[in-house]
């Protein structure tokens, strides 16, 4: 269960040092403990994507060609997976591209009922932050404080609402 690049879904951070900001079209924000995820909700040709978002630091320009940008995780609409999100500001990730990314994916299949999820998400949690984890709401919680997010597969207890099919929290 290593760190894992995927072709579907997307995410964009916004570091916390931006404050408050209004969401770009086409996305839907996800709000951590640390940073911020904006997650693609139809915006296209996202190697080349930039808008401009009024934060509490004035109006900032966001662009995919610098160390920010989109990046790639499981979709659970289609593959099943379950997922795991580093979207924390001290979070560092290199890219096969040369970009540093503080946004980092992992992953584990969908299993075939609730309690088997629960314990491929608590493992996986457990490895990424190299804490030994015995309950869902630890793994919940531990990841939730160190900035990272979480998704379960479609049809299974682990997401929120509110954030468009298949849901993060």
């Amino acid at each position: 269960m290593a760190i894992t690049t995927f072709a579907v879904r997307q995410f964009f951070q916004i570091a916390s040092e931006y404050g408050n900001f209004n969401r770009p079209a086409s996305t839907y924000v996800v709000t951590g403990s640390v940073s911020r995820l904006l997650i693609d909700a139809g915006r296209s040709n996202l190697a080349a994507d930039s808008f401009t978002m009024n934060t509490d630091q004035g109006s900032v320009n966001f662009t995919s060609g610098g160390t920010a940008g989109w990046w790639p995780s499981p979709s659970i609409e289609t593959t099943g997976y379950g997922v795991i999100v580093g979207g924390n500001d001290g979070f560092a990730n290199s890219t096969p591209d040369g970009r540093v990314s503080t946004v980092s994916c992992w992953g584990w299949p969908a299993s075939e009922d609730q309690a088997s999820n629960d314990a491929k998400f608590i493992a996986l949690a457990s490895i990424v932050t190299g804490v030994e984890i015995a309950t869902t709401a630890s793994a919940k919680t531990n990841l939730q404080s160190r900035g990272y997010y979480y998704q379960y597969p479609k049809g299974y207890q682990g997401q929120s609402p509110g954030t468009g099919p298949g849901s993060d929290s």
